[in-house]
C-alpha cells in the first residue's frame, strides 16, 4: 500500500518578528528564539476493514481512547485528540496483542481525521490515517471519496465505480491503496456499482447517501472475485 499523503506537517513554521528601530538588537534578538507550536482540539475515528478479526481497541500514543472496540466493518464515532505529532494502534479488544500501528501523523487544530485497521496483500496487518474533508457540499449535492482495500487484486486491477443510471463512470479505474483519491459531487440517493477484471460477485451499493453530507466509502472483498463497498457518514 502507498504511503498515504494525509496531513501536511506545519513543522518548521518560521515566525517573523518586526523590531522598531529604537529598539536595542539585543531585545529584538529575545523576540526570534523559536516559539512552541500551538495545540488545540482535533478528532479521529477508527475503521476496522480486516475480514475475521477481532474487534479492535483503538489507541493514540499509548493511551486507549475507545470506549466500544470496532468489528469488522464498524465505524467508531469521532474522538477528541489533541493536534499535533499523534500515533495510533490497534489491539484485538480487551488484551495486550498489539496488531497493526500507524507512523506519527502531524494532525493540525480542528482537523478530523479517520484511521483504517487492514490487511495487505503480503497478510500483514497495518493501520495508515486520513484527513477528512468536513466543508459542505454544493447545494443539493453530497460528497463521497473511495478506497480500494481489497488486497486480493493486483496492484494493477483497478475497480471502476460508476453511479447507476449514469454511462460515464465516477473512477475508471481505482487501484487497491490509492489514497490520493478527491471527494466526487453526487446527487442525493445515487447508487453505485462495482467492477473489475476478474471479479463475478459485485453487489450494488445504496449507501443511503442524503444531501449535504460527506461520505468514506470503501471497498473490500473476500477474494480476487468479490467487491463489497461499505459506507461512512463523515458528518
Amino acid at each position: 500500500m502507498k504511503l498515504p499523503i494525509l496531513l501536511s506537517s506545519r513543522a518548521g513554521k518560521a515566525f517573523m518578528i518586526a523590531c522598531s528601530s529604537i529598539l536595542l538588537l539585543a531585545s529584538c534578538s529575545k523576540k526570534n528564539e523559536p516559539q512552541p507550536e500551538p495545540v488545540g482540539a482535533a478528532k479521529v475515528r477508527f475503521v476496522n476493514t480486516v475480514r475475521g478479526s477481532l474487534a479492535q481497541d483503538f489507541y493514540v500514543n499509548g493511551v486507549k481512547k475507545s470506549t466500544v472496540p470496532a468489528a469488522y466493518g464498524e465505524a467508531s464515532a469521532y474522538l477528541e485528540i489533541t493536534s499535533g505529532s499523534n500515533a495510533f494502534k490497534f489491539y484485538d479488544a480487551g488484551t495486550t496483542t498489539v496488531k497493526a500501528e500507524s507512523q506519527a501523523y502531524n494532525v493540525p487544530i480542528g482537523f478530523n481525521v479517520t484511521t483504517f485497521y487492514y490487511q495487505g496483500s503480503n497478510g500483514l496487518f497495518g493501520a495508515f490515517a486520513i484527513g477528512d474533508d468536513m466543508s459542505a457540499p454544493a447545494a443539493g449535492k453530497a460528497k463521497v471519496r473511495f478506497y480500494n482495500l481489497n488486497s486480493f487484486l493486483t496492484p494493477t486491477t483497478g475497480i471502476t465505480i460508476t453511479v447507476v443510471g449514469q454511462t460515464t463512470p465516477l473512477i475508471p479505474s481505482l487501484v487497491y491503496g490509492d489514497l490520493n483519491t478527491s471527494y466526487h459531487a453526487v446527487d442525493p440517493g445515487a447508487k453505485f456499482t462495482f467492477t473489475a477484471a476478474g471479479v463475478t460477485t459485485a453487489p450494488q451499493l445504496d449507501g443511503g447517501i442524503i444531501a449535504g453530507k460527506n461520505y468514506t466509502i470503501w471497498i473490500d472483498g473476500g477474494s480476487s472475485a468479490e467487491l463489497t463497498g461499505h459506507v461512512i457518514l463523515q458528518n
